[in-house]
């Protein structure tokens, strides 16, 4: 009957609109997932604090690295890794942490969102390429702090620096855990996001001319840093 079609037509309906907010909802999780979002801001002066009570670090503890992740619009079809550190100079003034400067290995990271080797080296090639990180132009990266203020909740610090990529920099702020002791001075951050075109990264960005949709990758890199570097 007539209404027969319409009570079947109405619960058609209503199944697709609640399989459109369950996708929309799983769509939103995966881009908050990818951790606190976080301004870059123009480039701050460095000022080294030197006393009689200045310590310095400069051995960074095996382990150590900066897990990153990346995924085309929407947070579907993710990426993620590790990137290794090349070497860093920390400095501590009356037990806190006044300095630091770590240098990332742009040739050294792993892809971890493929069981195969063969499609992790291929996206490895391609983040090096000069679509992305020129690695041969630009083999590291930096991060140099320029302050730290005391934080609440979850991180005891606020750490704000100059972040460094493909010759561009500019200043962020994340939250970490810092611990200080006499041998060694350690870092873990909070998952936080940057805007890759900030840094000149704009392969594939959005609205990208003759890109199909499924070829556009989010302006999100998420990072979490978790550094120990010893005297």
């Amino acid at each position: 009957s007539t209404q027969s079609r319409s009570s079947a037509a109405s619960d058609v309906y209503k199944r697709q609109v609640i399989i459109s907010v369950f996708m929309l909802s799983a769509v939103l999780a995966a881009c908050s997932d990818n951790g606190s979002q976080t301004e870059a801001k123009e480039a701050v002066a460095v000022e080294v604090t030197k006393t009689e009570t200045t310590q310095s670090y400069a051995n960074v503890a095996d382990g150590s690295h900066v897990d990153w992740r990346a995924a085309h619009l929407g947070g579907v079809q993710p990426r993620f890794g590790k990137m290794m550190f090349k070497s860093a100079e920390l400095s501590t003034t009356d037990n806190a942490l006044t300095n630091a400067t770590v240098i990332m290995d742009m040739n050294n990271f792993s892809v971890d969102s493929f069981e195969d080797e063969e499609s992790a080296a291929k996206l490895s090639g391609h983040l090096k390429s000069d679509d992305f990180f020129k690695v041969k132009t630009y083999p590291t990266s930096t991060f140099e702090m320029t302050s730290m203020e005391a934080a609440t909740g979850d991180y005891n610090s606020k750490v704000t620096g100059n972040l460094t990529i493909l010759g561009e920099t500019k200043s962020i702020s994340f939250n970490a855990n810092v611990n200080v002791s006499d041998a060694s001075v350690s870092v873990k951050s909070e998952d936080f996001v940057v805007n890759r075109t900030d840094w000149g990264l704009t392969y594939n960005v959005e609205g990208t001319e003759g890109v199909p949709a499924d070829y556009l990758i989010s302006n999100d890199i998420g990072f979490t840093i978790d550094v120990t570097v010893n005297k």
